[in-house]
């Protein structure tokens, strides 16, 4: 039976979805990544760092509640130096523009069979660490549905982020999963289109899961 969880997630103050590619500006994205959504469970289950099991085990959909406006302000970042497993004692540093975001707010709907779902519902009322949303010290706020059974359907109507270049939304180009090499990782994307307003409106009806009145597409 496959079960789905709806979490509503709140930045508390300012939080940053850093873009791995920006260096000499810290820039975000208007949405958390799927990398740091399936992080941010793996926190609350207490799996260590490189295990990625999520990645094969549940389905993510992502609704902004609100288009949130960037701002930026004037850091001082640390910068190591060293092989990765000794660094200097004596960091760089240098002055560094970095975007955040004001209280953002999102719907988070997870997606698994029943026993992953009841799982990740019990650790949720517990969590293992703590948890928090982009940066280490980027608090949130969290509330969440009981695991309920989720409905397949058709519609050209669609009010979470969807695949591809839709009109009447942001285009961005978002962390989905982490692969494996070896010693070595790489990061696989998805270009999504992120409503502007309640929905997308596609030409014609697609498959998607239905959420009472919401209908969500989930990677």
């Amino acid at each position: 039976m496959v079960l789905a969880l709806k979490i509503q997630i709140e930045g508390l103050y300012f939080n940053t979805f850093r873009k791995p590619t920006s260096t000499s500006t810290i820039l975000t994205y208007p949405i958390p990544p799927f990398t740091t959504l399936r992080g941010l469970l793996s926190n609350a289950m207490g799996l260590t760092r490189d295990d990625l099991s999520l990645q094969d085990k549940i389905k993510i959909g992502i609704r902004s509640l609100a288009i949130p406006e960037k701002n930026r302000e004037l850091a001082k970042i640390l910068k190591l130096k060293g092989s990765g497993r000794k660094y200097q004692k004596n960091f760089p540093s240098a002055p560094i523009f970095k975007e955040f975001l004001a209280n953002p707010s999102y719907e988070i709907f997870i997606i698994g069979d029943n026993d992953i779902i009841n799982k990740i519902y019990r650790v949720l009322s517990d969590p293992v660490r703590p948890l928090y949303l982009g940066a280490s010290d980027e608090l949130m706020d969290m509330s969440f549905t009981e695991p309920t059974k989720v409905f397949i359907s058709q519609n050209n109507k669609i009010h979470s982020v969807i695949e591809g270049i839709h009109s009447h939304s942001t285009i961005e180009k978002l962390p989905y999963k982490f692969r494996k090499r070896g010693k070595n990782y790489r990061i696989d994307y998805l270009i999504l289109s992120i409503p502007i307003g309640e929905s997308i409106t596609t030409p014609k009806p697609i498959k998607c899961y239905v959420f009472n009145d919401l209908h969500v597409i989930a990677y």
